[in-house]
């Protein structure tokens, strides 16, 4: 009786005093306009969050697959055309996001390139900023809108330099964006991007401020800067947040702006920026403001009961379940849901639409996930042998050195070269000599324990690491591998390709304070011994003595 009595003693104020509740109704009005601007603040920052995840996974995705073809330098600088062939292969599996992709010299020369037809055809890329700043910082660099001098298409270009062991560059592998693709992904996200059409827009810029995308169209077209100078001044100096500013039509917008990753030169390469017109913003205030102050008399009873009983049940649960989802997928979990289920009113509809973009940001993030595996697992593997290659020695190696060094065990390892093997690929052809390197690959595998490091250091040189491992293990291990590959019998195109031997360098490292280079440049040392003391033999180095077998 006590809340029924203080309401019934509101309902009478209301009504008796009509400069208090116009008062209160101008303080409501102001309010509810305050709330809708921080509401709509937080709702650009995660619509901006949100959409620059996409360009930041393709950065992502462009640098992993340099990184997988910059594996291949030697081969590609070695022929052009096969360098062409090589590319032209890989656009079919990299079809859709990348439009191209290829090799350029350290002098801009383009070497190779998926999307030339002709592989004598001469172009110099030496002017291209991107070009340029991968060369000058040695880092990998996201480039700015423009328009492809093979294709003559529109893209983006990622650029990674590669050089060799004495520092000095040997090329940039490039990837080149679909930005036609790039576009059309994002329409299809355009109903998440742009929930009931209220009047965002969402426009993705480069560093130059030229416009890559926009959801919908509002008056840029793709390739063309802003003539908005003010607001693209709030921009340039706003890494993360939100400001108002007037267009070029002169509307007032509420702008959210979130850069997409960092080039060398510490600009951001990429731009996403979400704007709605203040006007949007304030119209349910407004129109609820007028209608108050020109039914206060009739309506403010109704207002009130309905506000008291029925904004908990029909408004504010609703709108906590999708600031929940919101929460939840801004927090990583991408598996949130609103559970509304369908039907036409509008906070259903904007929750098929949240649930409709999460569905589609998670379906994401498992393809993106799976592919950066399989990109992961291709750098980290000879083609070839299925061996691990050199840049997962290096890393397992130094692994086992620190362990080692933990358990105060000692450490080997053999470094292994098949003797004259170039004889083989001069007299057979390199198919017999990739016959060669993978039978040696299985002579190897059945010797080594479960525990043992196996790689292939490069051309038909191995590596085995042997943790836990003395001179007499090590020894017994490298003359086992010996005998199984001298007892090779292999025949290419009907002959044999008679006795397959090879050379071993043993190192045991027991004081294991080498690093994992010098490890192997001792066992190379090793290993040029026993070649010269007659091939098919096993020569250890340690820091006591020195063993031949």
């Amino acid at each position: 009786m006590i809340n029924l009595n203080a309401r019934l003693r509101i309902v009478v104020l209301v009504f008796a005093s009509a400069l208090p509740i116009l008062g209160l109704t101008l303080y409501n009005g102001i309010a509810q306009r305050a709330a809708a601007e921080a509401g709509e603040r937080d709702e650009l920052r995660l619509i901006a969050e949100l959409t620059a995840k996409r360009p930041e996974q393709l950065i992502l995705n462009a640098r992993q697959l340099l990184v997988t073809m910059a594996a291949n330098m030697d081969s590609l600088l070695r022929d052009r055309q096969s360098c062409h062939e090589y590319f032209d292969r890989l656009s079919a599996e990299i079809g859709g996001i990348f439009r191209a992709a290829g090799v350029i010299l350290p002098d801009g020369t383009l070497h190779c390139n998926s999307s030339i037809a002709n592989p004598d055809f001469k172009i110099n890329v030496g002017d291209r900023p991107y070009f340029r700043m991968a060369m000058d910082s040695g880092k990998f660099t996201v480039g700015e809108y423009q328009v492809g001098r093979t294709s003559g298409q529109s893209g983006i270009n990622f650029a990674y330099p590669v050089f060799d062991a004495d520092k000095r560059p040997r090329g940039v592998v490039f990837a080149s964006l679909n930005l036609s693709t790039f576009i059309e992904q994002g329409e299809m996200r355009r109903e998440g991007a742009n929930p009931q059409g209220v009047g965002r827009v969402v426009t993705i810029y480069d560093r130059n401020d030229i416009v890559l995308a926009q959801y919908p169209a509002a008056g840029v077209r793709v390739g063309e800067k802003s003539a908005n100078a003010g607001a693209l001044r709030e921009v340039q100096l706003t890494r993360k947040g939100t400001f108002i500013a007037t267009d070029m039509a002169g509307v007032t917008r509420l702008y959210a702006v979130e850069n997409v990753g960092m080039n060398p030169d510490s600009v951001a390469p990429i731009r996403v920026v979400v704007s709605i017109p203040t006007q949007v913003i304030f119209a349910e205030a407004d129109q609820l403001l007028r209608r108050t102050l020109f039914g206060i008399a009739a309506v403010t009873l109704l207002v009130m009961v309905l506000a008291w009983y029925g904004a908990e049940i029909f408004v504010l649960r609703r709108f906590r379940v999708l600031l929940d989802m919101a929460d939840r997928v801004r927090g990583g979990d991408l598996g949130a849901r609103s559970g509304f289920g369908p039907g036409n009113e509008e906070l259903t509809r904007l929750g098929a639409a949240l649930d409709a973009m999460a569905q589609d940001l998670q379906s994401r993030d498992r393809q993106l996930q799976e592919a950066m595996q399989r990109l992961n697992q291709q750098a980290a593997t000879d083609q070839l042998t299925g061996l691990p290659n050199r840049r997962y020695l290096w890393e397992a190696l130094g692994a086992e050195l620190m362990r080692a060094r933990r358990k105060q065990t000692p450490l080997a390892v053999i470094l292994l070269d098949i003797d004259h093997f170039k004889q083989i690929n001069d007299r057979w052809g390199h198919e017999a000599g990739d016959l060669v390197l993978k039978n040696v690959t299985y002579a190897i595998r059945a010797v080594v324990r479960g525990s043992d490091i196996v790689a292939r250091h490069g051309g038909e040189e191995f590596v085995i690491v042997l943790p836990e491992a003395a001179d007499d293990i090590a020894l017994a291990r490298a003359e086992a591998v010996r005998a199984e590959i001298a007892g090779l019998k292999l025949t290419y195109g009907g002959d044999s390709l008679g006795v397959i031997t090879a050379s071993f360098g043993v190192v045991v490292s027991r004081k294991l304070d080498e690093t994992a280079e010098e490890l192997v440049r001792i066992a190379d040392h090793a290993m040029y011994e026993a070649k010269q003391g007659g091939r098919n033999r096993v020569v250890l180095k340690n820091t006591d003595s020195d063993a031949v077998i």
